[in-house]
């Protein structure tokens, strides 16, 4: 490969952009099951954002008291790299770059280890105790701001006197940002939909040799996208939920059982998730998971199908169930499943006019979402709460709200249909 005509120095974070998955995860599934699924329900508490990073470190290390440094040396020799990350690094030095690997959750020592493994230059991590070569689960040192990294790389690049060299950021997360600004070439590889707000660069493509273009010229947008055909996958599976909702609808009857096997889907997923973040997968459910997750997700936990199980449930047992309005918590999903789905993979087909306040969405998609969703309502609902119900859910898919879509659109869209219930405006019938 030709040289590069400007030399940079490469920040990589280390868990998701060059580990599978996450260090902790490989350790601590060598060392107990128990841990391991304790460390796996930490994580996914952590990725729903019911728990701060500081406390499911402090939390992780607990579940590494008694470990020897030396024994954590050699696990790290044996954790499992994601594709092209050996080959991509030989590029990089053969192009006259400076790789440093930099980590705020793993271990100084594993830090340098996975360094010299991997030919990177430099290597920082987090300082923990050790006592007589064990360590005793406390951290020496916790900033999870992310503006430890920023410190750090600043005091490397006036040590050695690399202010010649371009700095480039490669992470994948939220706790990152700090690192994305401090940058002057952002990469996000596989990014969540936080830091696509803050990186030059997407890649989504798994193989880490995929941003090589975009450090060997800075210029070009590097964006892989998912294939349609998992996408395609991931909306069916959305919409076959419909016929849950229909059976819920007009058998009362069914109702206790279809809260049940909404639950015992969300518990399994969980205890699937929680396996695959060890690397371990349950025939046909780890792979229906990974169709159902969005393209951020999947080298973490996934997460959407969970808020998916969440966004049916509620309404039906809200709406439909306590305030007996079920026609309304059933027409809420109808909209939301169909119209989702269909907006999507039309917007995959045929979207060429994309909002400027929400650039993933489409006009084409909208109008697509919106007419099947309004023509699956007329089976249950009158022409003109058919067409009101599904104009709320597309305007509501529309923005760009926080809220994670499979619980925004239902709920959001329950409650504007009760509001106008219950004041008179509009009698839904």
């Amino acid at each position: 490969m030709a040289q590069a005509t400007q030399r940079r120095l490469i920040a990589f974070d280390v868990d998701g952009v060059l580990i599978r998955g996450s260090w902790f995860s490989q350790i601590i599934a060598r060392q107990s099951l128990f841990k391991a699924f304790v460390f796996g329900v930490l994580g996914i508490l952590y990725e729903a954002r019911m728990m701060e990073i500081a406390s499911f470190m402090r939390f992780a290390y607990r579940l590494l008291r008694g470990a020897s440094k030396d024994w954590l040396l050699r696990m790290t020799d044996q954790v499992r790299l994601l594709r092209g990350v050996i080959e991509t690094f030989d590029i990089l030095r053969n192009q006259g770059h400076i790789i440093v690997l930099i980590s705020s959750g793993i271990p100084d020592f594993a830090v340098a280890r996975l360094a010299k493994n991997l030919g990177a230059h430099f290597g920082s991590g987090i300082r923990v105790e050790v006592e007589n070569n064990i360590l005793t689960g406390h951290i020496a040192a916790l900033d999870c701001r992310g503006q430890t990294k920023v410190e750090t790389l600043e005091d490397l690049i006036e040590i050695h006197n690399l202010k010649k060299y371009q700095l480039v950021a490669v992470a994948n997360d939220r706790n990152n940002v700090p690192l994305f600004k401090f940058a002057q070439l952002a990469v996000g590889f596989r990014p969540d939909q936080v830091v696509r707000r803050y990186v030059r660069v997407v890649v989504t493509n798994p193989d880490l040799r995929a941003l090589l273009p975009a450090i060997s010229s800075p210029t070009v947008r590097v964006h892989v996208p998912r294939r349609l055909s998992q996408e395609l996958i991931r909306q069916l599976l959305h919409a076959s939920a419909v016929f849950l909702v229909l059976l819920w609808l007009w058998d009362p009857s069914w109702h206790l059982t279809i809260y049940l096997i909404i639950g015992g889907l969300s518990l399994l997923f969980v205890f699937s998730e929680i396996l695959r973040s060890f690397g371990v997968q349950i025939p046909i459910i780890s792979k229906m998971v990974l169709a159902a997750g969005r393209e951020d997700e999947i080298n973490s936990y996934v997460l959407s199908p969970l808020y998916f199980a969440v966004g049916v449930a509620l309404p039906l047992l809200i709406f439909g169930t306590l305030f007996q309005l079920p026609l309304i918590a059933a027409a809420s999903i109808i909209a939301f499943l169909i119209g989702d789905a269909f907006s999507t993979i039309g917007g995959i087909y045929l979207g060429r006019h994309h909002y400027p306040y929400n650039p993933k969405k489409t006009v084409e998609g909208s109008l697509i979402g919106f007419s099947l969703a309004f023509c699956v309502l007329l089976l249950t609902v009158s022409p003109l709460s058919a067409i009101i119900c599904a104009i709320v859910a597309a305007i509501i898919e529309m923005l760009p709200l926080q809220l994670d879509d499979n619980l925004a659109v239902p709920l959001i869209t329950a409650t504007t249909l009760t509001l106008l219930h219950v004041l008179g405006i509009y009698l839904f019938i």
